[in-house]
């Protein structure tokens, strides 16, 4: 049986089709047959239809009305991605311009077409191959070289190169010496000779009867149709075979395994994916650098208020825990009361009624008074100032308020109910500095000096002398500027001192399995009931407040996050402009991809990925402005609250993630077009664009 043709065309015609102007045929019933292994210079003034015939041959583009066949395999019948396997392994181009892309040297425009190549070498192997060819074609020196370092004779031999690289089976050449001098233009023309004689099919369409007089057949082409075909020779020399990239590889360069081709792949891919954006976004650094802030911006807010959003929660959390997270406050309402006219409720006796009542309740938990002096006139030798007495009932209350000594002693168990009672004190820090101000100066030797000391109150409810037992540690402020300047007493000190005995406010402690808001509402309800529902009773519980925060920190985090997201969507906007611009302004590099054998979800995949790196990149450095500023922000938080342990940065591995994601989603959303426009692209018309 026969081997099929190379080509064959039957009844071929070709019409361009235009919004703004009539159809223009092109290709009018072409019939032809071409073999393997001859040389066919194909003919024709400019508009004759030569170089639609050679678009139709590359398979770049389909026939209007007739059949195409390669090999036997009718064009049409195969899809995109079977077209671009057929020009990458089986049709190398040769262009009159060229075509190199700028960006890459040498080397790497030799080696395109094997991005897209499907036969297993590995990355050294097609480097060994580019050097065997750029050592045939006295490229060797000229490797790591940029296009425009080149002369025109030494672009058209690496474009040589390149068309040779997968050793296609034909060698297709528009006008391969119209930009060349006489010269090279000699030397080009020798080699496609010899190239032919090594079994290369090549196929040149030209206008010039020079280069047409060294092919074995003349093709020639007037108004498209062809009005001649003259064979110079009957029987031509026979070509070597050609080696071919597909089933005939040496077994030498086979591939490794999955891992060793994945591995080839990702080398050979990842640079050359982005180095072309790369390029683009270094020539247009302002415009680079405003499209990225959008998004910086927008991934930079979303970090910084996940982990900030996180660290005050906490703060909140351990602030609440030291102030008894799990108590409620249940006192007189005296504004209610002058609302409605009821009488004054005069409270609980501390040590007669409160004790029954606690008796009543244990088994859901206790009620402390809340013993406290206002406005007392505090001295000392070295000082004075006016501050408040703050009752403590137990050693339980020191540890559930976390007041913690760095100087001195807490009190002991037994002086809390000690008969008569202790007259005994600690001081705040700040109660320190204020009262002993000689004796701080001298660091912490002058301030252990003070233990043992007393100090005088008059002019509120409490008139005594304490005696200094303990200096506290600082506690934080922010919600009580008074906090550090108060004198802690036991509360039987104080009653002992003229405190009043009845008491209308009530810490409300409840046993850990108890909802502290419950409990609290327990006591109102007894207490009313007690006091026959005279006297309006209110609670407050740090249960619902910190419920509460949660809440608004939910619902500023969701503000944020709304801000940020729109931050993104501006930064997306951006991103996808910028890649709209970006396949613009590369549309020939895309056309000349896609001739080498780039199928569409290679051109797609390509633009895709540059747009997620870039918008990764903008994650990157959204986050570590991030990092930054939540930096700050927890450093000055510190300064005012230095107990809250939670302030400490790190790292929420949440915030982290969720800002990897934006960035990675951005650059998948934003990116979907501009890289479905580059693959959507026709070959030809791409080729065209300057």
């Amino acid at each position: 049986m026969p081997r099929p043709p190379l080509y064959e065309l039957n009844d071929v015609s070709y019409t361009y089709q235009a919004l703004k102007a009539p159809p223009y045929t092109a290709l009018r019933g072409i019939n032809l047959r071409i073999e393997k292994g001859e040389f066919v210079a194909i003919i024709g003034a400019s508009g004759s239809g030569k170089s639609t015939l050679m678009h139709l041959l590359g398979l770049m583009s389909d026939p209007g009305t007739g059949t195409l066949s390669m090999t036997g395999e009718t064009s049409t019948r195969l899809d995109v991605n079977e077209k671009s396997e057929r020009r990458n392994k089986s049709v190398g181009f040769l262009f009159q311009q060229f075509f190199l892309l700028p960006q890459l040297t040498v080397r790497e425009n030799i080696l395109l077409p094997t991005e897209y190549a499907r036969s297993g070498l590995s990355l050294q192997q097609w480097n060994e191959r580019a050097q065997d060819l750029m050592q045939r074609f006295g490229l060797s020196e000229q490797a790591d070289k940029r296009p425009s370092q080149l002369s025109g004779g030494q672009c058209q031999r690496v474009a040589m190169c390149r068309a040779l690289i997968m050793r296609p089976e034909v060698l297709m050449c528009d006008e391969p010496t119209g930009a060349l001098d006489s010269a090279t233009a000699a030397e080009v023309l020798g080699t496609l000779v010899a190239l032919n004689q090594q079994g290369h099919t090549v196929v040149v369409i030209t206008h010039d009867p020079e280069v047409a007089a060294r092919a074995q057949r003349i093709i020639q082409i007037a108004d498209g149709v062809i009005v001649s075909d003259e064979r110079r020779s009957d029987s031509p020399a026979a070509p070597r075979k050609l080696e071919q990239s597909g089933s005939s590889t040496s077994s030498h360069e086979l591939t490794q395994g999955f891992l060793n081709a994945t591995l080839n792949f990702l080398k050979a891919n990842v640079r050359l994916f982005f180095l072309p954006t790369l390029q683009a976004l270094k020539s247009q650094r302002l415009r680079t650098l405003l499209t990225m802030t959008g998004l910086l911006l927008g991934v930079a807010s979303v970090f910084i208020m996940l982990t900030l959003t996180g660290k005050v929660q906490d703060v909140f959390r351990e602030f609440f825990e030291t102030q008894g997270a799990r108590k409620s406050f249940v006192s007189f309402d005296w504004r209610q009361a002058e609302r409605t006219g009821a009488p004054r409720w005069q409270g609980l006796h501390v040590t007669e009624d409160l004790p029954r009542i606690n008796q009543q309740i244990v088994k859901y938990g206790r009620l402390d008074p809340t013993i406290d002096a206002s406005g007392c006139a505090i001295l000392s030798p070295e000082g004075n100032y006016q501050g408040n007495l703050t009752g403590i009932n137990s050693l339980r209350e020191v540890e559930e308020n976390a007041l913690r000594i760095s100087l001195g002693r807490m009190p002991l168990p037994h002086e809390y109910e000690a008969v008569p009672a202790p007259r005994i004190a600690l001081l705040g820090s700040d109660a320190v500095n204020k009262l002993f101000p000689k004796s701080t100066r001298n660091s912490a030797a002058g301030s252990s000096l003070i233990l043992g000391q007393t100090v005088r109150i008059r002019g509120c409810e409490f008139e005594g002398i304490l005696k200094i037992i303990g200096i506290l540690e600082p506690q934080d402020s922010l919600f009580n500027p008074e906090i550090n300047s108060s004198l802690y007493v036991p509360t039987s000190t104080l009653i002992s001192g003229g405190a009043r005995v009845y008491n209308t406010r009530f810490v409300a402690v409840p046993h850990p399995d108890m909802s502290p808001t419950w409990f609290a509402q327990y006591i109102v309800n007894k207490l009313k009931l007690m006091t026959g529902n005279r006297f309006p009773l209110r609670f407050f519980s740090f249960e619902q407040e910190l419920e509460k925060f949660n809440l608004m920190m939910g619902i500023l985090l969701g503000l944020t996050l709304v801000i940020g997201g729109l931050c993104t969507l501006i930064g997306g906007i951006g991103v996808m402009n910028i890649m709209l611009v970006n396949v613009h302004e590369r549309i020939q590099e895309i056309g000349i991809r896609k001739a080498v054998g780039a199928r569409n979800r290679d051109v797609r995949r390509q633009f895709l990925l540059e747009s997620v790196g870039l918008c990764f990149l903008s994650g990157l450095l959204g986050i570590v402005f991030g990092i930054a500023v939540s930096a700050v922000a927890l450093q000055i938080a510190k300064s005012v609250l230095p107990r809250a342990v939670s302030l400490t940065f790190g790292i929420e591995p949440f915030a982290l993630v969720a800002a990897l994601v934006v960035s990675l989603g951005a650059g998948l959303v934003f990116g979907t077009w501009p890289a479905r426009r580059a693959a959507d692209l026709q070959i030809v018309d791409a080729l065209k664009q300057e």
